[in-house]
């Protein structure tokens, strides 16, 4: 009977061994060296010295994990230590659901197809020679959720998010610059699995032709050298490079080539299905809005970006409450309201800007 559980043990402890839980595995062999440890009571001699040489070969393999593991701690550490030191924040866990994603089917598609699936099944992606991650850049007019998308990605993923602000990797100091690239990929290795997410990357990487700063060409330079490493099959844990811009036409034309961000993805302001969805979310949070015809608004605010939406929502609330301040205590928030705010909020971004977008979406077909 001791036999049939120290075997079961082992093998359970090889399985969540190989399925990286460490604690577990080192929890299975304890386990077995205290069955082990009560069959050195016999007074065979044979049998004594092969008990004595599994329990040494458990003990080794307990030591090395309790190693890695401290590793891997320390790694977690000193990556968090560099982050803050740029003046970063590391998140986990912390974003939004996808479901709570309105619209964007395309999009969704293209993560879970290159960054969650994978993840989840690695074995089949092998199989499909699906590669894992790589760059990919969203671009479109600002307030339509890039980066609310990218968080709940690193959420469903189960994935360290990294969010890269511009301004804390410049420096007026020489050498700075790309130093702080340099520490910034260093710290997501220590992190990794993580998604390294870069928010107005034409301001960090805008064209070579455009710039005459040297140390924002040096910079260029030595974020394509990092990037360049990440594309590489060799990465054991990996690293998701993802950007955002609003003006995709100013990036350096090198930051797009393949292996770089070298998938981009058009995300434009929500279409019907997607306003409904946004419109229903925030009048949902609002205690005194009556009945509205969702559907019909949603018909109004074409071309509205997903902020305008949360906007329109928030100023008539803000009106209302003023007025109920004022002496109206009954006032409520309803279809009428709603569409007086919608004479004083027109979208924030104008159709030729939108055309604009549409034409280098062409260019790039």
């Amino acid at each position: 009977m001791e036999h049939n559980e120290l075997r079961s043990l082992l093998e359970n402890g090889l399985k969540a061994e190989s399925s990286g839980n460490k604690k577990e595995a080192v929890s299975m062999y304890k386990k077995g060296l205290k069955i082990l440890n009560d069959e050195l009571q016999t007074d065979n001699m044979i049998v004594r010295e092969r008990v004595q040489r599994q329990m040494k070969s458990i003990q080794t393999a307990i030591d090395r994990l309790a190693k890695n593991e401290k590793q891997d701690n320390d790694g977690e550490n000193n990556g968090v230590k560099i982050l803050e030191e740029l003046g970063l924040v590391l998140e986990n866990g912390s974003g939004p659901a996808m479901d709570e994603v309105a619209g964007m089917a395309r999009v969704k598609e293209e993560m879970y197809t290159q960054i969650i699936y994978p993840l989840k099944f690695p074995d089949l992606a092998m199989e499909f020679n699906i590669k894992f991650g790589g760059g990919i850049l969203l671009y479109g007019p600002p307030g339509n959720g890039k980066t609310f998308l990218i968080k709940a990605l690193a959420r469903e993923a189960k994935m360290n998010f990294i969010y890269v602000n511009p301004s804390s990797l410049y420096s007026q100091w020489f050498g700075n610059f790309e130093k702080n690239i340099n520490n910034l990929f260093r710290a997501a290795r220590m992190l990794s699995p993580c998604i390294l997410f870069f928010d107005e990357l034409d301001s960090l990487f805008p064209s070579r032709d455009q710039v005459n700063s040297d140390a924002s060409r040096r910079g260029v330079s030595q974020f394509l050298n990092e990037i360049g490493g990440f594309s590489s099959e060799s990465n054991e844990r990996p690293v998701v490079i993802l950007g955002a811009t609003n003006v995709p036409w100013q990036l350096d034309a090198a930051v797009t080539r393949p292996g770089r961000f070298d998938r981009m993805i058009y995300i434009p302001p929500p279409d019907h299905e997607a306003r409904k969805l946004i419109l229903e979310h925030y009048l949902s949070k609002i205690r005194r809005a009556e009945k509205v015809d969702v559907d019909n608004l949603a018909r109004k605010t074409e071309g509205y970006s997903a902020a305008d939406l949360e906007y329109i929502c928030k100023y008539t609330t803000q009106r209302a409450f003023l007025r109920a301040v004022e002496g109206n205590k009954e006032e409520k928030i309803n279809e009428e309201s709603l569409n007086l705010a919608l004479k004083e909020i027109k979208p924030s971004v104008n159709q030729a800007v939108l055309e604009k977008y549409e034409r280098f979406e062409k260019q790039r077909a």
